[in-house]
């Protein structure tokens, strides 16, 4: 068995990388030897039979700037760089890729695992839209696993969504919380445990992996906050722009937690075990 994993050094791919049981199984090259505008070479020299597809452009604000402009760096990464591992990927080479929540609009969350992802670009952001335009690119080629503001201990080459908030409190810089906007939230080594089994199973489809209850950005950081500082914390309140957050989203796992036979966390659970390992 061998499985290429792209973007093995971010915050969800390192993680995976870590936890996977056969670790000789795993292809983790560097980006000076993979390349995701032609990954072709690589692919036919070490044929893998299974790859998963970590590799994105994640940076929202960021990706804002570049809508409409398909040969900015997030279209090219997000939908031609998936698009070039379906082309370059034999049809028995197995993909499975890792997709967001906000290919959805949040007009009408939860999202279950049957509902069809937003295609009109103005209806979300551009990086939903080139998650979106990735999940159709992938088709029936492929198994999506859908993600939301993922979350793990003991990472520090970037912050994530509990440890960006506590960091800029603790500096006197957290901006208001939005206390009208539906989430949960997705705790990676849950993810890795649900990648593993979807591996070692065959399943395919779509799978949403996430807490199994939902929240709110204000509720959930001021939870952590007051856990993480041993005080009594509120966040100051703020309301959601919808035209740039779903404000209605967040993903229901009932179907997947069946199909895994897996009980996910509830998110104050995820706060806990977070907390327990930082």
């Amino acid at each position: 068995m061998k499985i290429l994993v792209t973007g093995a050094t971010g915050l969800v791919g390192s993680r995976f990388v870590e936890l996977y049981p056969n670790p000789q199984e795993l292809l983790t090259p560097d980006l000076n030897v993979f390349d995701l505008t032609n990954p072709t070479e690589y692919i036919n020299k070490h044929k893998p039979n299974i790859v998963v597809n970590f590799a994105a452009f994640t940076d929202v604000s960021a990706a804002e700037k570049q809508r409409g402009d398909k040969n900015g760096s997030c279209w090219q990464v997000n939908v031609e760089g998936t698009r070039n591992l379906v082309n370059a990927s034999p049809e028995g080479t197995r993909l499975i890729h890792i997709s967001s929540d906000m290919v959805f609009s949040g007009d009408s969350g939860p999202y279950k695992e049957t509902d069809v992802p937003e295609s009109n670009p103005d209806r979300l952001t551009w990086y939903g839209y080139t998650k979106a335009e990735a999940e159709r690119v992938v088709g029936n080629r492929g198994t999506i696993v859908r993600i939301i503001y993922p979350v793990r201990a003991k990472y520090d080459a970037k912050l994530d969504y509990l440890k960006k908030p506590l960091s800029l409190n603790d500096q006197g810089k957290l901006y208001p919380l939005f206390v009208d906007q539906q989430i949960n939230i997705t705790y990676i080594d849950e993810l890795c445990l649900a990648l593993q089994k979807i591996i070692n199973d065959k399943l395919t489809g779509i799978f949403h992996v996430a807490s199994r209850d939902l929240t709110t950005p204000h509720e959930l950081i001021s939870h952590y906050i007051s856990l993480a500082r041993h005080l009594s914390f509120s966040a100051v309140e703020g309301k959601v722009d919808p035209a740039r957050y779903p404000k209605y989203g967040g993903l229901d796992t009932e179907i997947t937690q069946e199909k895994l036979g897996m009980r996910f966390s509830s998110w104050k659970e995820i706060v806990k075990k977070f907390l327990s390992t930082s």
